[in-house]
């Protein structure tokens, strides 16, 4: 018998049907000049929102309502699409801007695989920490198989080449091996292992070596980094109360990405010291509701999916806001429910669903339920 106590956890759905909210005036006033400048319609960015966040909302509530313990039965499938569309990139992806192929195009519509990845692979992990609980601290047959899946898509992701992208995952991940009571010894061998590689990544890719240096050229007062630099006048604008809605200077062809990876420039702008102040609140909200769902939950599973959902979502806040701030240098990382984008709201909403879900059964005591659903699963699967 299931012991659910039916109810979502209003602390992770508040803040995020807020955040959705709020991001169809940001993102409306952010697209706008954009907007008639691709089709002579200031509305044409903001409607592809709207309908965009309208499915998120509606994932929410569906998701929320099917049992998170089904993931462990579709596991493997999910795991398996996920490398075969990295594989697809990898072979056959169109090269877009920087020669990097990070998009799937069908027909019309464009999709982004990288923002399924994070959370297939997250549902693959946590399944199999819960599974290996017993023997994570044997190196052979507990860690590295683990290990391996997350080594196998880090890799993928960054020969896109998708470098941020990459860096976020491998560090989720190990924060949920964390957690998954995995040796320290055997995270930090990992770690160390792993800096030469990416040091020597990073020095082939002009990309990232030409952000670095605009970053650096920016902090020391030149000129070089002119995205970064339009951001932080936005906020200077801004002030402590704002411009008001609809009154962005940096959105006038400005501030290059100002509805999407740089939007945080225009809360700032436009609300001022305290619009900012309360984004942050709503995701430390949510992030405070996320942590504490995992660690009040019995499941192992549920514990493990639901710390990961949380720090997936809450470190690519903490990202895009850094960079919009000039803390580090430009990543490509959207704001989560605030950012314009089709494929990364979806697979956010998605997840907060699945958080949704598995808080309605933090009640549920380890036992016959969840040994079974485990059971369910084939036991060479690894």
């Amino acid at each position: 018998m299931e012991a659910r106590i039916n109810k979502i956890d209003l602390g992770i759905l508040i803040p995020i049907l807020a955040l959705i909210t709020f991001s169809l005036g940001v993102v409306y006033s952010a697209s706008s000049s954009w907007s008639v400048k691709i089709s002579g319609d200031s509305s044409l960015l903001f409607r592809n929102h709207l309908i965009r966040v309208s499915i998120g909302v509606f994932l929410i509530f569906l998701t929320s309502r099917i049992s998170y313990l089904n993931l462990i039965r579709y596991r493997k499938w999910l795991m398996g699409a996920a490398i075969l569309m990295l594989l697809y990139l990898l072979f056959a992806g169109v090269e877009t801007t920087k020669g990097a192929a990070r998009w799937i195009y069908l027909g019309g519509f464009s999709f982004q695989p990288a923002d399924f990845v994070k959370y297939a692979l997250l549902i693959n992990i946590a399944y199999l920490l819960a599974k290996k609980k017993d023997y994570i601290g044997n190196l052979y047959y507990g860690y590295l198989p683990v290990l391996g899946y997350v080594l196998a898509v880090v890799c993928l992701i960054a020969v896109q080449p998708n470098f941020s992208t990459a860096s976020v995952i491998f560090i989720s991940s190990l924060m949920v091996f964390w957690i998954g009571k995995v040796k320290m010894k055997h995270m930090v061998f990992t770690i160390v292992s792993m800096i030469p590689a990416a040091i020597l990544f990073v020095l082939s890719k002009p990309y990232i070596l030409n952000r670095i240096f605009s970053y650096k050229e920016h902090t020391s007062g030149g000129d070089a980094s002119y995205q970064l630099s339009q951001a932080i006048i936005g906020f200077g604008n801004g002030g402590f109360l704002g411009v008001g809605p609809g009154n962005s200077n940096q959105r006038d062809f400005f501030l290059p990405q100002s509805y999407d990876d740089f939007v945080f420039s225009i809360v700032g702008e436009e609300y001022g010291f305290w619009g900012v102040t309360i984004v942050i609140l709503l995701f430390a909200m949510f992030v405070y509701s996320g942590l504490k769902l995992a660690r009040t939950m019995q499941d192992d599973f549920g514990k493990y999916l639901a710390f990961g959902i949380t720090i997936i979502i809450g470190m690519n806040a903490v990202i895009n806001m850094m960079v919009a701030t000039g803390m580090i240098p430009t990543t490509g990382q959207t704001l989560p429910f605030i950012s314009y984008g089709g494929t990364s709201i979806i697979f956010n909403s998605i997840a907060v669903g699945i958080l949704l879900n598995i808080s309605t059964y933090r009640l549920q005591p380890k036992g016959a339920l969840l040994r079974e659903a485990l059971a369910g699963a084939h036991e060479n699967d690894d």
